[in-house]
């Protein structure tokens, strides 16, 4: 759970109309941006005229007789070439179980964030270690199909590395909640243990042999108390640290929040510590050093394959 999601609402959604492409009075022609749905079907419409043999002008003045959208010759053209695409190939997104997916859910219902920018549908990482936001970024670049991973880059005004990647599929599969992607989660050893490292990538805290993890989400901090005990880790209830109102400074930035939730926190039993090293781990290094014998903290893919 960032900082921001839990004391400022800064997401930018919007409601897609139930009807669209359908007559209206005035023409549609300063809007910047339509809806993907509006899209995917504008380019349906234009490919069946294109098989008539019209020409783009006839193309042109058939949708906006239709719908009062003026698409320009340019957007009928890459639509009728197949140069354009509404889904875009930097959109493709195929739902497999795999442990890089669950690990971005992870990464999503904790520290992570998704927003929509004009066409871009995005998954977002801000965090201050590198290494969790180039583990992230490798995830998502792994289920989108790209053959090198996202950039990370530094934000001198947050204080943070960032990362960001662009699907509407992936955004639409995510934007749902972890309540509904279980069956991902939940897959197999491997998919189970990268989603719970990857909240504690984010969410988690070690000092010595006390390792917590804190959220605002108490049904989130429950499943994962229900699935570290089928690991055989076991962890406290959790309970309230901090009550909704109260004052949360960043350290990193020194600004002041006021927090909207109560927030809660859950302590992993320091009798298993060492099982938590081997099973389920951190891809960061500052806290994998915590745990004990940092040299192997988590078991490799093929450790977890024997073990699932």
């Amino acid at each position: 759970m960032t900082l921001t999601e839990n004391t400022a609402n800064f997401s930018r959604t919007g409601a897609i109309p139930n009807r669209v492409l359908l007559p209206v009075r005035k023409e549609v022609r300063v809007r910047k941006y339509l809806p993907f749905e509006v899209r995917v079907r504008l380019r349906s419409r234009v490919l069946e005229l294109a098989k008539l043999s019209m020409s783009y002008q006839q193309i042109q003045t058939k949708i906006f007789e239709s719908t009062h959208i003026r698409l320009s010759k340019g957007s009928i053209s890459g639509w009728v070439r197949g140069i354009h695409n509404p889904s875009g190939g930097k959109n493709k997104f195929r739902v497999v179980a795999s442990h890089e997916l669950a690990y971005v859910i992870g990464v999503i219902a904790g520290d992570g964030n998704l927003s929509v920018h004009g066409y871009n549908y995005e998954m977002l990482l801000s965090v201050t270690d590198y290494d969790f936001a180039e583990e992230f970024s490798r995830c998502l670049a792994k289920i989108l199909g790209r053959p090198n991973p996202y950039r990370v880059r530094w934000s001198e005004k947050r204080k943070r590395w960032i990362v960001q990647g662009s699907s509407i599929f992936l955004h639409r599969f995510l934007r749902g909640g972890w309540q509904l992607l279980k069956r991902y989660v939940e897959h197999c050893y491997r998919c189970r243990a990268s989603f719970l490292r990857a909240l504690f990538d984010g969410e988690g805290s070690i000092t010595g042999r006390n390792l917590t993890m804190t959220n605002t989400d108490l049904s989130l901090l429950l499943y994962v108390r229900k699935l570290l005990a089928k690991s055989g880790v076991s962890t406290s209830i959790p309970r309230v640290t901090h009550r909704a109102g109260s004052i949360l400074k960043d350290p990193h930035t020194g600004r002041t929040y006021k927090r909207r939730k109560d927030c809660y926190v859950m302590r992993v039993s320091p009798m298993d510590l060492m099982r938590f090293a081997r099973k389920i781990g951190f891809s960061i290094e500052r806290k994998k050093r915590g745990l004990p014998f940092f040299g192997d903290s988590f078991e490799t893919p093929r450790k977890l394959d024997r073990l699932a």
